[in-house]
């Protein structure tokens, strides 16, 4: 018998901004598919969302999926002062946000500001997905401050004081708190007082599967300092017979290219930003992967590969602790490690031990399947608004 109070909702995703492609994008685009919600953005950066790429890009392709609605507020601008400002005024004024109103359920991702307080219908119940409160004016505001002059770090502080105060203004008016790992739950608490529940990122597991042992090691981060990604490349000149693909793109792509040339890095391939079909075809077939970004606040890689029985060269920081097994489903080397900490990691990876892994990855990846996490976020959803997940799922 149907309940009386059962009714269908709509659900909109409101994403921070589309700039860089990475593991919060793919999960956006998982969480839009799986409720057939409409997505909204702050920001698009045209240059690397181009839609004429949607024939060659699987992100470009995903984000302009013309099933679902795509509003976005603006584009970005170049100029980097002045893009924080715009897409603050743009939160805060832009007429497309009073949209929002409409909605049964508004799930917003990342860092926004302003938005809730225009979310006036008392109907429309708000659920933010924490990547993690603003890093610059929380865990790396020390390390920022030592870059400084004396004269402007006290500036600076009172700066990140009214930042996270009116982060914090913003979290108190979200009905449910959800951060993607205990790594940001702990953060958040720490920095912002405010407690949070933790669901971590969902991966499709059946998405990467085993093909082959390889004689190659896969490295699919994001090319930026915050990955590590010059330690690793000094790594593996100091292995000269140790294989590496890199295929991925970012600000330091340009500086990957240069030096694997310039160094004479035969034993190191770069593909630049792969295909889905392709990464697959890498992930399935490699020796193992390595991932060792600077605290991490979740990580979809390392559960991506060991979806696809491939072991992690990890670092024991951030979210990889939540989600490898040291020795069982990789290594993970010591935190703020030095490249001989990459090298020892990467030869302790044999592939016989890799491959006695195999099981145990799979096994663990299952932990973080896309399943495990819709199952928690229903829960969140049914829990705001007294509807069945029967009625919001598309």
């Amino acid at each position: 018998m149907t309940k009386p109070w059962r009714k269908e909702i709509k659900i909109a995703v409101l994403h921070a901004f589309f700039r860089p492609k990475g593991g919060g994008e793919k999960l956006i685009f998982d969480i839009r598919d799986y409720y057939g919600a409409d997505l909204f953005t702050g920001a698009i950066d045209k240059d690397i969302w181009d839609p004429s790429k949607a024939k060659t890009d699987s992100f470009v392709k995903r984000l302009y999926d013309k099933k679902y609605k795509f509003e976005y507020l603006h584009e970005d601008s170049p100029i980097p002062f002045w893009k924080k400002i715009k897409r603050q005024l743009y939160f805060r004024f832009s007429p497309k946000i009073k949209e929002l109103n409409k909605y049964d359920v508004v799930i917003f991702s990342g860092n926004i500001a302003g938005v809730a307080g225009r979310i006036t219908n008392p109907n429309t119940k708000k659920i933010v997905y924490t990547h993690t409160p603003p890093r610059p004016f929380t865990d790396q505001l020390e390390s920022r401050l030592k870059k400084m002059s004396p004269w402007q770090r006290p500036w600076a502080k009172l700066f990140a004081k009214w930042v996270i105060a009116e982060y914090r203004k913003e979290m108190k008016k979200m009905d449910v708190v959800i951060t993607n790992s205990k790594n940001i739950q702990k953060r958040l608490k720490k920095f912002v007082g405010i407690d949070s529940t933790p669901i971590f990122p969902a991966i499709n597991t059946k998405r990467f599967q085993w093909i082959d042992q390889g004689d190659y090691f896969i490295s699919y981060a994001r090319l930026e300092d915050l990955k590590r990604i010059p330690m690793i490349i000094d790594a593996f000149e100091k292995m000269p017979k140790k294989k590496m693909v890199l295929c991925s793109s970012g600000p330091l792509a340009g500086w990957v290219q240069e030096e694997i040339e310039k160094r004479g890095l035969k034993n190191i391939t770069y593909e630049g930003l792969v295909t889905d079909e392709r990464l697959e075809e890498l992930v399935g077939g490699c020796l193992a992967g390595i991932y060792i970004p600077i605290e991490e606040d979740a990580g979809i890689i390392q559960c991506e590969l060991m979806a696809a029985g491939k072991p992690v060269v990890g670092v024991r920081e951030g979210g990889l602790i939540e989600s490898v097994v040291d020795k069982k489903t990789g290594i993970l080397i010591k935190s703020q490690p030095k490249v001989e900490d990459v090298v020892e990691g990467v030869k302790w990876m044999t592939p016989g031990r890799a491959l006695k892994m195999k099981k145990a990855c799979i096994e663990q990846a299952k932990k973080f399947d896309s399943k495990e996490f819709f199952e928690k976020l229903n829960c969140s959803i049914e829990e705001v608004t007294g509807v069945d997940r029967k009625d919001f799922i598309s």
